[in-house]
């Protein structure tokens, strides 16, 4: 047997062919490891859960043979690292048979393009081909910021993440994500915006506020189909006194008289919360003195409980627009709104809109309510709680208060308009300008009567000629076609109105002789011709009746006949049309009861009417008080608004009604515009200031 070291031999055999023999030994020579290579190279894998399969690599000489025998130490890691991942698991291995394999290998973080790299003591490393790592399917909300303690009122950022099962963020997860109040101990009430859709995974609440203070509170996320989150527990907690605040306002008053309700100030943190542990001696003062008053009464208070109520204060002297200031040591001081003092208005005629009212006295026109589009003819004031002139001092016989626009009548039959311009409703010729001043109606006519409805108006000359404009996309123009006109445009048909009522989108109008027609939109039937046939020309209400009031509102039209019935017809809607059902109808229906009533005004969606004696009697919906009973329940027949008063004119609106007693003075109930000199609403009639 030869060596296994042997070197091969050469021997040269004489024939007649030489012949080169090779002698080799009989054991081949053992392999050298030099390198590493990925045998089986890393897979697409997810956050925090091991790729599959296994990752292997090899001991391999230099041509590519695993070196079976081979037992060396491998280690891996991140190579290239698009997201900033780690590596996690057993990362060093010793290779079995020349391979080592690694079974429990994760990174968490997502990205594409990572590779790893194996090293190994005296080889030559390897790098694996390119791979990713994605995140999970959505399954779970967490709570990635969470709210702070705060003031109530104080804003309270959060984000909210999309996780899959392993905890990692999905960043392709775009669920909408919702925020309500979990633990509520001070029975706060979130604002903000609490639904956000996540942006890579990941939802913002920047703007989130709670109303009370409290400590323990939580919040809570949802999103269908996926396991909600709750925060950890936070306090609000009142902050320290900063700012006065009147919350209270002093309200229109007679000269020397006590101003009521009385006037109260608050002692605030910066987020508007009553400290009720300050005593600050508060002051009360003249700001702004129209007429020179003088402030009697105790003007200087101790607060209680953060709280100082002044309930003796008067002004001697009348004036429009005073102010009172309020002040205390250290503390910011306030302003509060303006209010006159004044004998009680005597009204000529009241009408209630959608947001606001108006009415004239004396000659005067007055307004109060909401004023964001320049509909109380005030410049000044973003809204008024007490009747304030309306500017330019033109004097008026009458005044109509729509929706979002306002227009009156001058005793020498010149129409004037203000507030909301958007469809051309002011009849200037202009449109999208509004103003916050009385201006004149385009075409120099004279008119006996202009309403100022939703969207449109309409008036009637001397002469009896309708004339409507503003907004026509139902035909409410009865101008034969549904272009929108920013000019009084003729009423087509050649009829003769002593009046034109405006509904939401239609009219009515009633003829010198009684007849009633309608046109406009008449989905509910509120044109009365006993379909639901759209009109943009005036077509007779059903029943021959003869009327001598019209009015229509905003879904269903009323009428009274010469002899005091009333019929109503449109939608029943909360019983609007008084015949003790919430059914439609096409066709004029009575108002149940047998009431004779002297005058009667359609709102929104209810209905108050005067009977000859002055009584009021309200039906409909009466979400808002609307009816005055005292109550918030709808009334499909008439019930008695409350208070007893003898009432000469009443108007229903959208969310209020107000009436004029016979004695001139004025009295509003509901919501949003009582003219009372405080904001709020009253189930019961309650005087205009």
């Amino acid at each position: 047997m030869r060596s296994a070291a042997a070197p091969c031999l050469s021997r040269f055999l004489p024939s007649a062919v030489t012949l080169l023999v090779i002698a080799c030994s009989e054991a081949t020579a053992p392999r050298v490891p030099t390198k590493l290579a990925f045998t089986v190279q890393p897979a697409v894998s997810v956050i925090g859960k091991t790729p599959m399969p296994a990752v292997k690599v090899a001991v391999q000489d230099a041509t590519g043979v695993t070196i079976t025998t081979a037992t060396n130490n491998i280690t891996l890691a991140i190579g290239t690292n698009p997201a900033g991942g780690s590596l996690a698991g057993t990362f060093t291995v010793a290779a079995v048979n020349g391979v080592a394999t690694f079974t429990d290998l994760s990174i968490d973080g997502p990205g594409v393009g990572y590779t790893l790299s194996a090293t190994s003591l005296n080889l030559t490393g390897a790098t694996s081909t390119q791979f990713s790592v994605v995140s999970g399917l959505p399954a779970k909300l967490v709570f990635t910021v969470q709210p702070v303690s705060t003031t109530p009122g104080g804003t309270i950022p959060v984000a909210v993440t999309v996780q899959d099962v392993f905890g990692n963020r999905v960043p392709s997860a775009n669920n909408s994500i919702t925020i309500t109040i979990g633990a509520n101990p001070g029975s706060g009430v979130l604002f903000g915006t609490t639904s956000v859709a996540a942006v890579n995974g990941v939802a913002t609440f920047s703007n989130l506020s709670i109303t009370n203070p409290g400590t323990g509170y939580t919040l809570t996320a949802t999103s269908p189909g996926l396991t909600p989150a709750t925060s950890l527990p936070f306090i609000l907690q009142v902050g320290p006194a900063s700012k006065l605040a009147f919350t209270v306002h002093p309200a229109t008053s007679s000269p020397g008289a006590t101003i009521v309700p009385p006037v109260v100030v608050t002692i605030q943190d910066v987020s508007g919360n009553t400290v009720t542990t300050a005593n600050h001696s508060i002051t009360v003062a003249i700001g702004a003195n129209p007429g020179g008053g003088t402030l009697s009464g105790t003007t200087t208070v101790a607060a209680a409980n953060g709280v100082a109520t002044f309930s003796n204060l008067s002004i001697n002297n009348a004036g429009t627009v005073y102010t009172l200031t309020a002040a205390a040591a250290n503390l910011i001081g306030v302003t509060s709104a303006p209010f006159s003092i004044r004998n009680p208005l005597v009204f000529a005629t009241v009408s209630a809109g959608y947001f606001h009212a108006c009415g004239v006295a004396a000659g005067a026109g007055y307004c109060w309510g909401d004023n964001s589009t320049g509909r109380l003819g005030d410049p000044t004031s973003p809204a008024n709680n007490a009747p304030m002139p309306v500017s330019g001092g033109l004097t008026f016989a009458s005044i109509s208060a729509g929706r979002d626009h306002t227009c009156g009548l001058t005793p020498s039959g010149a129409a004037y308009c203000w507030g909301s311009n958007v469809s051309g409703e002011l009849g200037t010729g202009i449109i999208q300008s509004n103003s916050s001043v009385p201006a004149a109606v385009f075409g120099g006519l004279t008119f006996a009567a202009v309403n100022a409805g939703y969207a449109h108006t309409c008036g009637v000359t001397t002469g009896g000629v309708g004339y409507c404009w503003g907004n026509n996309t139902f035909g409410e123009l009865g101008v034969g076609t549904q272009i929108q006109h920013n000019v009084p445009t003729a009423v087509s048909g050649g009829l003769t109105f002593a009046k034109i009522s405006q509904g939401r989108f239609f009219s009515c109008g009633m003829t010198t002789a009684g007849a009633a027609y309608c046109w406009g939109v008449n989905s509910d039937g509120e044109l009365g011709d006993g379909t639901q046939l759209q009109r943009s020309s005036p077509v007779p209400v059903s029943g021959l009746l003869t009327f001598a009031l019209v009015s229509a509102g905003g879904f269903h039209s009323c009428g009274l006949t010469t002899g005091g019935a009333a019929y109503c017809w449109g939608s029943g809607s909360s019983g609007a049309l008084g015949n003790g059902l919430s059914a439609q109808s096409s066709v004029p229906v009575p108002v149940s009861g047998g009431l004779i009533f002297a005058t009667l005004s359609a709102g929104n969606r209810h209905t108050c009417g005067v009977t000859n004696s002055g009584a009021a009697y309200c039906w409909g919906d009466n979400s808002n008080g609307n009816l005055g009973n005292g109550t918030n329940f709808p009334a499909s027949v008439p019930v008695a608004v409350a208070g007893g008063l003898t009432f000469s004119s009443i108007s229903a609106g959208r969310f209020h009604t107000c009436g004029v007693t016979t004695g001139g003075l004025a009295y509003c109930w509901g919501g949003l515009a009582l003219g009372n000199g405080t904001p709020g609403s009253s189930l019961v009639p309650v005087p205009v200031r």
